[in-house]
């Protein structure tokens, strides 16, 4: 590269003297026609000297300017790239061996405008984010993402901030949503209870406009605060509105207030504004002082509760009888009282106790259907049921027959667990429940007993009658028997007289659609001791066999049912005469 400069040089000096000498040549052809002296044109050469060494001269400093220039740009273009380069936080350039001044200062400029415009973006975009970031850190009352003041932030920083504006922004939307909803249920408690806002905090709530509400933490805890507050007070009144009506629903049921006039009542004071809670608590004042003015006819109300809440407990008379003052004819204020006080006692028992009393009158229905059944199946006129009565009657009599025992056990260990936890005897009509399963079973074999006796006794008669007064035509029921009836027989007695003999007992006959029904279950409490058995190991024929019920043993020596009841596989005929 030396040897083609120095060549470039010499080829240089060559063109600049021959056009020196040229230049003169016309110079000198121009003094000659101007007929100028020697010295003088001594002097002119010189002055033509003098130009061109002050004119390479004004070159050459020119150059040395430039190169000055240049290298002065290469430093301040060296440190502005440096700068920028930590502020952006990116490597520092570093520029290949052997650049011209020239090549280094353009390479450098161009780095460092690159790098001047990408810091100029970073900040525009830092100014927009913290714009909006500023606006929502107000609005949730929040503090922003750190950046240190008059710093170039990274990539990473921004990203972040980003990523922080982001989650400011769904904070924002989820608050004003609850804000909205709240403030909507604030608007309407208090509507319902006739509120307006007392203070400022309320008032901004419900008046200001809704972008105007700071959604910070605490705002939001206050508005849940109020919004509970707010709630709580409803649901007090609502309570209250809810005991004044029960209240006074049952004055007006024992001073036997007419259905109109209450409708009316009702009709004017619904729901639980303070207005209607002050008219029910006049109404109950003004039922109250017609308590006083009709005592003997709201004692009268009292006692039929009363009666109906010993029926739902299942008070013996003893435990009933104990309650003196129901039987008093000196109606007072004191006796009113009194009561009163009853009626919430029994009305507590009854709440306290609600799950196994329902499953005592649970059992109860269930006894009853099957002394029912029962009742049915001494009935001669079921047979004339040709509508499949019969069939359905059975299916409802098994299934009395599988619950009853079921829901005596439930009875019972529900009212084992009372007894456990509570230290106390629970009584149905004064005594355990079992004793008074036992009770109801006695009860119900000794009416059976009772029956037999009166057929037995009727039977006889009715034999004593005949032989007094000779044999009757003895007829059967239409739909039951298809044989034409005859008269009993008589035969020659040991004196020679002729009497009533003995019907024979007469077959029912058996007909092609017979339906066959199994005898009702008379079945003693499961605690009870078993049947005895035969040495046969069958069961005797006087009963048949029995299927427990958990009650107690008291039953096991109870007489044997009357098998006359009911009815063990008959045939009934499905066609008629």
């Amino acid at each position: 590269m030396a040897t083609s400069s120095k060549s470039n040089a010499e080829t240089m000096a060559n063109e600049l003297a021959h056009s020196l000498e040229a230049t003169m040549g016309r110079l000198q052809n121009i003094w000659d026609e101007i007929g100028i002296m020697e010295e003088q044109r001594k002097d002119r050469r010189k002055v033509v000297l003098h130009h061109l060494q002050a004119l390479l001269e004004e070159m050459v400093a020119e150059e040395e300017n430039l190169r000055t220039r240049l290298l002065q740009s290469v430093e301040d273009c060296g440190k502005e790239l440096l700068k920028i380069s930590k502020e952006l936080h990116v490597p520092v350039y570093e520029p290949e061996e052997g650049l011209t001044i020239l090549t280094l200062e353009k390479e450098l400029r161009t780095r460092v405008d690159t790098l001047s415009k990408e810091k100029h973006d970073r900040m525009k975009q830092l100014s927009s984010l913290k714009e909006k970031e500023q606006q929502l850190c107000d609005t949730l009352c929040t503090t922003p993402f750190y950046i240190a003041p008059d710093t170039v932030p990274s990539n990473d920083q921004l990203a972040k901030l980003r990523q922080h504006i982001s989650t400011l922004q769904t904070e924002k939307n989820t608050r004003q949503e609850v804000f909205l909803e709240t403030k909507r249920k604030i608007i309407t408690y208090l509507d319902d209870l006739d509120l307006t806002p007392n203070s400022s905090f309320e008032r901004d709530v419900v008046c200001e406009d809704e972008e105007s509400f700071v959604l910070s933490s605490d705002n939001m805890a206050a508005l849940q605060t109020l919004c509970a507050e707010l709630e709580k007070k409803q649901n007090d009144l609502i309570a209250m509105a809810s005991d004044l009506r029960i209240q006074v629903t049952t004055l007006w049921d024992r001073l036997m207030i007419e259905q109109s006039e209450r409708e009316a009542f009702n009709r004017d004071n619904q729901g639980f504004k303070p207005r209607v809670l002050k008219a029910l608590r006049e109404e109950i004042e003004r039922c109250r002082e017609l308590k006083l003015q009709n005592i003997r006819r709201y004692v009268e109300g009292l006692r039929a509760e009363i009666t109906q809440l010993w029926n739902k407990c299942y008070f013996s008379q003893e435990q009933r009888n104990q309650f003196t003052e129901f039987f008093s004819d000196d109606f007072t204020e004191d006796l009113l009282e009194i009561h009163d006080q009853q009626v919430a006692r029994l009305k507590q028992y009854y709440d306290n106790n609600r799950d196994i009393l329902k499953f005592v009158e649970k059992w109860e229905d269930l006894w009853k259907k099957m002394l029912e059944f029962e009742r049915r199946a001494n009935d001669p006129s079921r047979y004339n049921n040709r509508g499949g009565g019969l069939l359905q009657e059975e299916k409802e009599r098994k299934k009395v027959h599988k619950l009853l025992p079921k829901v005596e056990e439930e009875v019972s260990r529900a009212i084992r667990e009372y007894e456990q936890k509570t230290g106390q005897p629970f009584l149905v009509d004064g005594c355990p429940f079992l004793d008074y399963v036992t009770a109801q079973w006695n009860k119900h074999n000794e009416e059976k007993e009772q029956e037999k006796h009166r057929r037995h006794l009727a039977k006889a008669k009715q034999l004593e009658e005949e032989q007094k007064n000779g044999s009757k035509p003895a007829t059967t029921p239409k739909r039951r028997f298809l044989t034409t009836p005859t008269k009993t027989p008589t035969k020659r007695k040991m004196d020679g007289t002729f009497g009533p003999s003995p019907s024979p007992a007469k077959k029912t006959p058996m007909h092609h659609s017979s339906v066959m029904f199994a005898s009702p279950l008379h079945r003693p409490p499961r605690s009870c001791k078993k049947t005895p058995k035969t040495p046969g190991g069958r069961l005797p024929k006087s009963r048949p066999p029995l299927p427990g019920s958990g009650l107690r043993k008291a039953l096991a020596e109870r007489n044997t049912p009357d098998r006359t009841h009911g009815f063990s596989m008959s045939t009934l005929s499905g066609s008629s005469a």
